[in-house]
């Protein structure tokens, strides 16, 4: 099989770079035609912030590089469109109409709960409106849709109407690397037993770390516990005030972003336990964030917010609390601070999740099965 990974996709986005390592350790050949539309995440931020963004001139400019690199790369059985590339697949369409090959858009995320969680529309308003037009017509062009959970493929076709039948679940994945062994709970000056929580991600509503701090707060007469938050986003300035008014000495707060095997170096080897998301909005329920894998793969003890798609990815290889309650939260960190063998347990559990379900080489296996039956009706 030769396909055809195509769009103004970021090649260093965890997504697109797993679904290409899967790919290629699937024995598939791959060939890239790609032309960046943003410098970074924070470039993408700013310009959806302006009015118009000066996102015509950049896709113009965009796609007429990737018009001349698909002239370039020759005959392919699948196009796959990268994520984000629900303005891309219109392009990928009209590239394959001669030739009718299948177009698969990996849409992982809908853009009209992005802008809404972000912040950056509020339902109803002309910019939520277009990006749900955005999400519609995009859906309507592919061949195949991918979808990183069964619930995500659920809400795309009762919000916008997409056919179950092309809709495709291939999870989020996570590098693999080797699981740490887990730090000793060890008795610091005062005889506490130290207990150190990592969260690692955005400042973002979805992930709801207001009630993490709401935790903290339940658990400030545990010297022992300690929180550490590592990351940035549009959150950080109220959650670094909020820690200031609660006096919180028991939360650290790392403002940075870093490359994984860094963040894992730094700040989850050091763990006693990670962090998920805790939000209670729709778009929470669906997701299994990629902090999550990557606190499994590195043989961390992980609690996050129960839901159907923590149910249908995660089981029982995480401790899973009610959205937006820090008393269960907390709870589960006091009970994993005092069973040793609980915390074993889901530690050395998580490795193996992520290498059977949730690995490159897992998600290439997935992937093909999903292209070969699209290539063969082509």
């Amino acid at each position: 099989m030769r396909v055809c990974y195509f769009g103004t996709y970021d090649p260093a986005f965890a997504r697109n770079a797993l679904l290409l390592a899967g790919l290629r350790t699937a024995g598939v050949e791959v060939v890239e035609c790609q032309a960046p539309l943003w410098r970074d995440t924070a470039d993408k931020l700013a310009a959806a912030r302006r009015p118009g963004g000066g996102l015509a001139r950049r896709l113009s400019a965009a796609w007429r590089a990737l018009i001349a690199r698909h002239r370039q790369i020759g005959a392919y059985d699948v196009l796959v469109v990268g994520y984000a590339g629900h303005l891309d697949i219109h392009l990928a369409r009209a590239l394959t109409r001669r030739t009718g090959r299948p177009v698969v858009l990996d849409a992982f995320l809908a853009l009209t709960e992005t802008v809404e969680d972000r912040g950056l529309a509020a339902p109803g308003t002309p910019r939520w409106r277009a990006a749900r037009l955005l999400d519609t017509l995009a859906l309507r062009r592919a061949t195949c849709v991918l979808v990183d959970t069964a619930a995500h493929a659920r809400y795309l076709a009762r919000a916008f109407g997409a056919p179950p039948e092309r809709l495709a679940v291939v999870p989020m994945g996570a590098w693999p690397r080797p699981p740490l062994p887990l730090p000793p709970v060890e008795s610091g000056s005062h005889g506490e037993r130290r207990f150190e929580v990592v969260y690692v991600g955005g400042y973002i509503p979805l992930h709801g770390l207001a009630h993490v701090l709401d935790a903290a707060v339940l658990l400030r007469d545990w010297p022992a516990v300690r929180f550490t938050l590592v990351g940035d986003g549009q959150e950080y300035a109220a959650i670094a005030a909020r820690v200031a008014a609660l006096g919180l000495a028991n939360v650290r707060l790392v403002r940075t972003w870093l490359p994984e095997d860094a963040l894992v170096a730094h700040y989850v080897a050091p763990a006693h336990v990670g962090l998920g998301v805790f939000g209670a909005s729709p778009k929470a329920a669906r997701v299994v964030p990629a902090k999550v894998l990557l606190a499994l793969a590195a043989g961390r003890p992980v609690v996050t917010r129960d839901s159907p798609a923590a149910r249908e990815q995660l089981g029982a290889h995480a401790l899973l609390v009610p959205p937006a309650a820090p008393e269960p939260l907390a709870a589960a960190l006091r009970r994993l601070h005092a069973d040793a063998a609980l915390r074993e347990r889901l530690a050395a559990a998580g490795p193996a999740l992520v290498a059977a379900r949730h690995s490159p080489a897992r998600l290439g296996t997935r992937l093909v099965e999903v292209l070969q039956p699209l290539v063969s009706a082509a």
